[in-house]
């Protein structure tokens, strides 16, 4: 214990030492960059996130060591694991990054004879220490040995604390499993079932810490993308990737990149209170039928205007000889309308260039004005952008074309969700994929909400990109827009591994070996919880007051879960004059309060120490939906499950 308290009061001071060393670079700054105001501000930033990532963890700089000694003994490593890695002024190893290839040892391997996979080829050696400390305060609390403590005894402490702090602590609790799919490589798409409280959300957005720090000098941060089911769920984990090191990523609902493609065109109806709609036309807008439907408009679409065209009612090119120069436009490379039309266009000006002296001479011999033929010579290629009228189509223009012709309801202004994989589509279509070939890694939580028309468009818009898909097939509430099975999404994606998260680390035994009696109904996978335990789930008629009272006593942060929003509307106004509650709905994605009061629908990816589920009548308990309502609601509970029948 004391060579550890002295090692722990050696970093530090080295922390320290290194704020110290950086807050004086960062003053010097403006004296060695005084010719480049650029390249100062560039570096001003990348050292002033760093002294603040160091600021924020020097009262916890490290939470394992491993000792490494390697197969030729040339080295033999002490490592301290942190957040973050830090040297000092002499470049001096203080602590290892997590995301460091060594560091991949305390994940993954046990005491005794094990490998790494590092930059200069596989290191071979043993390792002969794995420890986990408790660090508070610049306090060392304690600390324990893999080969002395059961896994599951050391991960108790971590999983007994409030959702907040959970969430700031995953980095030294990822388990095996976990490590195996946060440090595969960039280019392997994944497809991840994983059972509530597996922590898929956690893994995908340390996937991404990981790749963006082992891919730093390739790409940058905002070359990846987290797409959430609302902005509630994006609002939750926003501290999240800030905290990991990783800034800049971008972080979008479905909706928000439809608005940012198609330039804030429409208003959307999110259709989250929706879970069983009537018509047929909604699952028919996020299948591949309707995909089949678009790509059939356009093949029929007739891109090349029906007139000759002219300038100032001279005829240059005729429609018959546009048509002809048209066909040498490779459709293979040229793959959306704009692109088409562009190629088209410099083809078509290359060709009056090269006949310009045959077209003057026409003009003369028909006396034509000389200002008109010095328009024609100077200004073709502006007429010729005019003359394309189609790149001027809106995209809702078409859309409700299609929809007419299928017998469906047009779209005006406003739309629901199910139109917005056909509304991408046809942008896609129209103006191909620009916006989005920077992307390199796109991660999709919740994903069992999307219909395969979906997985279809974002695979067409990221082109460059590989894609880390995480849902759970028990959280489909959407069966009219859901996926039933991963196999349908594996056919979009190439080089896909599917792969299994049955562990749940959220819930206690008694929690999650209720919530398990709905997986075995819906023959799914039932997951194994860890060898947590804490009170049974208590079902109750008690008044709602009385018991968000008693548990503000000992909880963080407390849920009443309805399933629907007026119900969740109808209590909070019941009761928000006796205690401070905070209403979620479609208007109010705030996620501040202690106490928060949401709809079933809302609450997927979410964690609370306590849940109360509101289950009067048996309100849950209609049909498949219900059922899978249910399981998302008693999920989301850490620590304490009560529901009010």
């Amino acid at each position: 214990m004391k060579e550890e308290r002295d090692n722990l009061n050696y970093t530090l001071k080295k922390f320290e030492e290194v704020i110290s060393d950086t807050t004086l670079k960062i003053k010097n700054l403006r004296e060695i960059y005084k010719f480049d105001y650029d390249a100062y501000l560039d570096e001003k930033k990348r050292l002033e996130i760093k002294l603040n990532r160091i600021i924020s963890l020097k009262e916890t700089p490290y939470f394992a060591r491993i000792d490494f000694n390697s197969k030729d003994n040339e080295l033999d490593e002490k490592c301290y694991i942190g957040k973050v890695g830090v040297t000092d002024y002499d470049n001096k190893l203080i602590t290892v990054d997590w995301r460091a290839p060594i560091a991949n040892l305390y994940y993954d391997s046990n005491i005794g004879d094990c490998n790494y996979n590092a930059p200069e080829g596989i290191i071979e050696g043993s390792l002969t220490l794995k420890r986990q400390y408790s660090i508070e305060k610049k306090e060392l609390i304690g600390f324990s040995d893999v080969d002395t403590v059961s896994n599951d005894e050391l991960l108790k402490p971590y999983l007994n604390v409030s959702a907040d702090t959970r969430l700031k602590n995953i980095v030294s609790t990822i388990q095996a499993e976990q490590n195996k799919i946060i440090r595969e490589k960039i280019a392997q798409n994944l497809i991840i079932q994983g059972v509530a409280g597996s922590g898929k959300t956690t893994v995908a957005l340390h996937r991404i810490a990981y790749l963006v720090y082992n891919h730093l000098n390739i790409f940058k941060p905002s070359d990846y993308m987290v797409i959430g089911p609302n902005k509630f769920f994006v609002n939750y984990i926003s501290g999240i990737l800030p905290d990991l090191d990783v800034n800049g990523v971008a972080e979008y609902t479905l909706e928000e990149l439809l608005n940012i493609y198609l330039n804030n065109e429409f208003v959307i109806d999110n259709l989250l209170d929706v879970i069983n709609p009537n018509s047929l036309e909604y699952s028919y807008k996020v299948s591949m039928n309707m995909k089949y439907k678009i790509d059939e408009y356009f093949k029929n679409l007739d891109i090349l205007p029906k007139k000759d065209f002219t300038i100032d009612d001279q005829i240059i090119i005729t429609k018959e000889k546009i048509k002809e120069i048209y066909l040498l436009v490779n459709e293979k490379i040229f793959v959306d309308v704009e692109s088409k039309i562009n190629h088209l266009i410099i083809l078509l000006s290359k060709y009056i260039n090269e006949n310009i002296n045959n077209i003057i001479l026409k003009l003369i011999l028909k006396n034509t004005d000389k200002k008109i033929i010095d328009n024609i010579k100077n200004n073709h290629l502006t007429y010729l952008k005019k003359y394309f009228k189609v790149l001027n189509v809106k995209v809702s223009n078409i859309y409700n074309e299609i929809l007419a012709g299928l017998k469906f309801k047009k779209i005006y202004n406003k739309i629901d969700i199910t139109d917005i994989p056909s509304l991408l589509y046809i942008k896609y279509q129209l103006s191909g994929n620009e916006m989005f070939k920077k992307y390199k890694h796109i991660v999709i939580d919740e994903a069992q909400d999307y219909g395969v028309f979906t997985f279809y468009v974002l695979k067409k818009l990221m082109k460059n990109a590989s894609f880390s898909i995480y849902g759970d097939l028990a959280q489909s509430l959407y069966s009219y827009r859901s996926i039933e099975n991963w196999n349908e999404v594996d056919t979009i994606f190439e080089n896909t591994k599917m792969l299994k998260l049955n562990k749940s680390y959220r819930t206690t035994i008694e929690i999650m070996n209720e919530a398990n009696k709905i997986n075995k109904e819906l023959n799914l996978d039932e997951a194994i919880p860890v060898i947590r335990h804490g009170d049974e789930v208590e079902y109750t008629s008690r008044n709602i007051i009385e018991i968000l009272a008693e548990l503000k006593k000992n909880y963080n942060t407390i849920s009443v879960i309805t399933k629907t929003q007026e119900e969740a509307n109808l209590i909070y106004n019941e009761i928000k004059d006796n205690i401070e509650i905070n209403l979620v709905d479609l208007n109010n994605w705030s996620y501040d309060n202690k106490i928060n009061i949401l709809p079933s629908y809302l609450a997927k990816g979410l964690e609370f120490d306590a849940v109360i589920i509101k289950n009067t009548n048996n309100v849950f308990k209609e049909d498949i939906n219900d059922l899978k309502l249910m399981y998302v609601s008693m999920t989301r509970a850490l620590h304490k499950l009560i529901i009010i029948n």
